[in-house]
């Protein structure tokens, strides 16, 4: 599932910056925009690293 990060992200290793679109399996992702911390992706983007 694709997300739009809305707060800086650390996720496997990598840090990400808001804006960034990352691909994360279904729980994770909807646990992140359940936090606050994305939302589903509306545009496409490659991942934005810090």
């Amino acid at each position: 599932m694709k997300i739009e990060l809305l707060k800086p992200h650390t996720h496997a290793g990598r840090d990400y910056l808001p804006g960034a679109v990352i691909d994360l399996d279904k729980d994770a992702a909807e646990w992140l925009i359940a936090s606050g911390i994305a939302k589903p992706a509306t545009k496409p983007s490659k991942p934005s690293e810090v």
